[in-house]
């Protein structure tokens, strides 16, 4: 017996490395959510200037969620390029697929400021009674947040990309964790610096924020009009524009739900500093899987069957692992942030919260995919950008009621 076990040990081994290094790299690309303790660190020091700005607790998910969306269009497409070949992994003189991409991304920013700015203004109108002063401050901060985060993030997420293809690693599992937590921890500084600064209420600071907002609504109107016969870029904008107004809907009942969570639990750092990482996270498990399935579908691996599924359960498993993983570590990261009086029941939350919503979040995803690429539409406008903002939602609402459940 020990010499035939003694044989077989290599063949486990070899069956069990591959699954482990799979394990390895979606934990470690989900790992980056780590950061978003520090997104959840702004968001939880910052709840007195929320407090005197009631409204900005219900826009602050739509920012994150479309922003959000916007990066898994760009990576999700950027990977699928980097593998069939349509991107180069380069920065200077790339292909015209390329360029497209990268003037669609800007000009679908733009257009997503309008909705969420109406989006915002009418829930804040509905729930707080909101002023036409107010309403100018919701315009100013939304505009003004989009705008500067896309210096950051959209360079960001292209340089990720070209590293990881050039050092061996999957785009698919890598890229879009990476820097959807970097855009968050941006988007959320940039938010709270504007909202700290328009409660100045200085005429210097409107005058400088107005002209950020008015470059960068002429860029992307520049970049719409210079682009509009190229096929790419309107086949980006056909497809994705129905996604992002439908992400609007599903982000403004994700902000009513925070809305709640903050009546409920009040100035509670220990829930706010951990937010934006569960967020970020449930949306990595769905951007890994919907994004690796893609790429299978375009390069026909599988074919285009809900079916196809079983042949990928390799990936949701090193992706739900990893995810489990981390929600264990930012329940003890709270802890040791704000004490450990209340973590039996702060990982109950967690772990509730997880096992609940990952496994719709891995079917939708999935699901999204197969349906995009049966109708002859690219699976990559569609399936990370609707699945994070999902992820927002369905981690919102769940968490809220586990909170309910748990801290009664």
């Amino acid at each position: 017996m020990w010499m035939n076990l003694h044989h077989q040990l290599p063949q486990l081994r070899g069956r069990i490395k591959p699954h482990l290094k799979g394990i390895a790299q979606s934990t470690s690309a989900q790992a980056f959510n780590l950061l978003g303790i520090l997104a959840g660190a702004i968001l939880a020091e910052s709840y007195g200037v929320f407090s005197k700005y009631p409204w900005a607790l219900l826009i602050f998910p739509g920012l994150l969620s479309n922003r959000g969306a916007i990066g898994g269009l760009f990576s999700g497409r950027l990977s699928t390029g980097l593998h069939l070949g349509t991107i180069r992994p380069q920065i200077k003189e790339n292909t015209q697929d390329a360029i497209q991409l990268y003037s669609s991304v800007i000009t679908l920013t733009g257009l997503s400021a309008f909705l969420l700015f109406f989006g915002g203004a009418i829930s804040s109108v509905i729930v707080y009674g909101t002023v036409l002063r107010e309403l100018y401050q919701v315009f100013v901060v939304t505009f003004a947040t989009l705008a500067l985060s896309i210096i950051v993030i959209t360079p960001t997420t292209f340089l990720v990309s070209i590293l990881a293809y050039d050092n061996g690693l999957d785009p698919d599992m890598v890229v879009y964790p990476i820097t959807s937590t970097t855009a968050d921890v941006s988007i959320s500084f940039i938010y709270v610096m504007i909202l700290r600064l328009i409660s100045l209420e200085s005429l210097l600071v409107s005058i400088i924020l107005l002209t950020i907002i008015l470059f960068f609504l002429a860029a992307a109107a520049w970049l719409h009009i210079k682009n509009l016969d190229k096929r790419e870029y309107q086949k980006t904008l056909r497809e994705f524009i129905g996604t992002l107004v439908l992400v609007t809907i599903i982000v403004t009942v994700t902000g009513y739900f925070l809305g709640r969570i903050s009546e409920r639990i009040g100035d509670t750092p220990r829930i706010y500093s951990i937010y934006p990482a569960m967020i970020d996270t449930v949306g990595d498990v769905g951007s890994i899987i919907g994004s690796t399935a893609t790429t299978k579908l375009s390069l026909g691996y599988f074919a285009a069957e809900f079916s196809s599924i079983r042949s990928h359960l390799n990936e949701i498993c090193y992706a739900w692992s990893g995810s489990l993983i981390l929600f264990t570590l930012y329940a003890f990261i709270s802890g040791i942030m704000y004490g450990f009086s209340n973590i039996v029941r702060l990982l109950a939350v967690v772990w509730c919260t997880n096992l609940l919503v990952v496994p719709l979040i891995t079917l939708l995803s999935f699901f999204t995919g197969i349906v995009t690429f049966k109708r002859g539409l690219d699976p990559d406008n569609f399936v990370i950008p609707f699945e994070t903002s999902l992820a927002d939602g369905l981690t919102t609402i769940v968490l809220f009621l586990m909170i309910l459940f748990w801290f009664r």
